[in-house]
């Protein structure tokens, strides 16, 4: 793909239209240009950041019923997330092309990936948070390793109204419960402010396959913070506990009776700013994320005793801290250098039997420090805005890698802006990857993998400032991706020899509210491709093919209505084509996924409340979800079954 080409000049000229309509007088665009801090760590409003941004709000989720990270980000431009089966199953983000471990997830400024980048996404909620914000592209400049395409950031809730949500369904008994309480006092007469929160929810289903397919999970999270003229500082920390049983075996056929998995996960983040002096500033974030996972697959009876019977633990651990100076500079400008440390550790105890041969117990316990310096300047000021960004990361094998980012915005007209962006990404092997195990020989020698990536895009409001429409192409090269090779005994396992590429266009439209309604549209069209197979992966890499579930097309439209006692949306998601691997009839064979297009419906009704000096002090209103109401069947997965339609009834309650 070139950015040169008629496509994108006919899709900017289109966008850069209202110079030629009549002005109009504008609308309120607070909630059309919202501030965003992930993209540079520093707070911008969205419009004059340089990097494609989603911003996903908590009571546009609420207002849609939905509970769990992997839902809220179906819906972003360039983002497909894959779920093996129902509530519960591994999960994973594939953003822009990329793998799975090439997004960094963090909360409240807090990484929750393993060391190596992988997450699996069922284990994250929505419960009291206050918004999600999603930035597309690499971001190892602000962030370090894992941000090869993009980064997903969960900030908890502040303030706001205190709210009890309680939903039952009408099948596999699930349901779902979140209490979420917030308190923010006056500001003093010095200017002191104290905001805090607190909340969580409790998940729960038996699942929709005939047997062992149960999930629960528990999450719980709250902030204090302190808010003066100086600055600020806030504490928070979030806990999660699921427990997901599953029957299938790798090829999706439900043959199992107690398999299931379970992880725990605590983070804690304190982070602050202070004004030292008119043009110069201090950040400090500091934080803590522990994961404790859990996997059992025992004989289901007397009689099983030709399988393979294990169960293992594994504790990760990330200690990160990031300090930066910000300074004001000539002519707007904004300069920040910054200093960051990570510790990673990861150990794993297991045992395992081959039908009634017991194997040698399994144990790995390896960590590593990592330190970077970086270095960043810009400008948010309109109509042209820029950063410019450096980062030298040593990581603990004493190996090095150095990263940067160029981006600039302009608003070439008013109320259309163009943005173009050039930058790098790097992931880190995992600790697995590099060091032995039981059952496989590191590579010490490993090189980080890499990302180069370019994009330009292009936003337009039109007067009035009742219709949004963008339009971004982006491109980006994989590059010493590592792969499994078993080559002989006390040999390396791991080698950086596959490469891939992808490249694509990410379309979305916002219509304002008219006439009670709102939609939004996003449309996504990439094309990856394998360029290096290496040994082919078990069959799951071809040279020429593209990289599997990503699919060629995928798009939604997202529409609500609100009017003083009702509120209803549907959200109409089609996925394309797209190839996988069937592992179900011996070696792997390349499948292709039929397209699919589901439909998830939500309505409110509000039932009243209690008021006191003519202001609401209670509301209860009436809840209903459906989710896929057309009872569409498909597969993200070769050969797993999803769940069908679902109907939930519940009540909600705030004050």
């Amino acid at each position: 793909m070139h950015f040169t080409d008629r496509r994108f000049v006919f899709v900017t000229a289109l966008l850069t239209l209202p110079l030629a309509l009549p002005a109009q007088q504008r609308r309120d665009t607070t909630a059309l240009s919202p501030v965003v801090v992930t993209a540079t760590k520093v707070p911008v409003v969205s419009g004059a950041s340089t990097a494609a941004t989603t911003v996903i709000r908590a009571e546009d989720l609420k207002a849609r019923g939905i509970s769990t990270l992997a839902d809220a980000l179906r819906e972003v431009p360039g983002a497909m997330v894959n779920s093996t089966s129902g509530l519960g199953s591994q999960t994973s983000l594939f953003l822009r092309g990329g793998n799975s471990n090439f997004t960094k997830v963090l909360v409240d400024g807090v990484p929750v990936n393993a060391p190596g980048g992988a997450l699996d996404l069922s284990t994250l909620s929505v419960d009291n948070i206050d918004r999600i914000e999603v930035v597309r592209g690499p971001a190892s400049v602000q962030y370090g390793s894992d941000a090869m395409t993009g980064v997903v950031q969960i900030f908890t809730r502040r303030s706001g109204r205190s709210v009890l949500d309680v939903r039952a369904a009408n099948k596999n008994r699930a349901g779902d419960a979140t209490l979420e309480l917030a308190r923010t006092s006056g500001v003093s007469p010095s200017g002191l402010r104290v905001i805090g929160s607190a909340g969580g929810g409790y998940h729960r289903t038996d699942g929709f396959l005939p047997f062992n397919n149960q999930y629960h999970a528990l999450n719980a999270s709250a902030l204090v913070g302190v808010e003066t003229r100086k600055g600020a500082v806030t504490l928070a920390t979030t806990y999660a506990d699921s427990r997901f049983h599953y029957p299938t075996t790798g090829s999706g056929v439900p043959t199992d009776s107690n398999a299931y998995t379970g992880a725990r996960r605590g983070t804690l983040s304190l982070g602050g700013n202070w004004r030292i002096a008119q043009r110069l500033g201090a950040r400090v974030q500091l934080g803590t994320s522990v994961t404790r996972s859990l996997s059992d697959n025992q004989p289901d009876n007397v009689a099983d005793t030709l399988g393979f019977y294990s169960h293992s633990r594994s504790d990760a651990r990330r200690d990160a801290a990031d300090v930066q100076l910000y300074a004001q500079a000539p002519f707007g400008g904004n300069l920040t250098a910054g200093v960051a440390g990570e510790v990673q550790r990861i150990k794993v105890a297991g045992r395992s039997t081959f039908g009634r041969f017991p194997l040698p117990d399994s144990w790995f316990d390896e960590a590593r420090t990592n330190r970077a310096a970086y270095l960043q300047f810009g400008t948010a000021a309109r109509p042209l805005s820029f950063d410019l960004g450096l980062r030298r990361e040593h990581f603990g094998s004493g190996r090095g890698v150095t990263t940067g980012r160029a981006g600039v915005a302009s608003e070439v007209v008013p109320r259309s802006i163009v943005r173009a962006s050039l930058g790098t990404g790097f992931k880190e092997p995992a600790l697995d990857e590099l060091h032995p195990t039981s059952f496989s020989e590191g590579n010490p020698d490993l090189q980080p993998e890499r990302n180069r990536s370019r994009e330009i895009g292009a936003e337009t409001r039109l007067p009035g400032e009742w219709l949004t429409l963008g339009a971004t192409a982006f491109g980006q090269r994989f590059e010493n991706l590592v792969q499994y090779q078993y080559r002989g005994p006390g040999v390396a396992d791991f080698y950086n020899i596959v490469a891939a590429r992808s490249r694509g266009w990410e379309f979305e439209a916002r219509l304002a509210e008219l006439q009670h309604l709102v939609l939004r549209g996003t449309y996504t069209l990439l094309r990856t491709e394998v360029t290096e197979p290496g040994d082919g992966g078990f069959g799951t890499l071809a040279r020429g093919k593209p990289l599997v579930r990503r699919p060629h097309r995928a798009g939604s439209i997202d529409a609500s209505w609100r009017k003083t006692r009702y509120a209803a949306s549907a959200i109409i998601s089609r996925i394309g084509a797209r190839d996988d691997i069937d592992f179900s009839a011996g070696p792997a064979t390349r499948v292709r996924l039929d397209p699919y297009t589901r439909v998830d419906l939500a309505a409110q009704l509000s039932l009243g409340g209690a008021t006191r000096d003519s202001t609401r002090v209670l509301g209860l209103a009436l809840t209903i979800r459906i989710d896929n109401a057309t009872n569409a069947r498909y597969q993200n997965v070769a050969g797993y079954r999803t769940p069908g339609r679902i109907l939930f009834l519940g009540l909600r309650a705030d004050r």
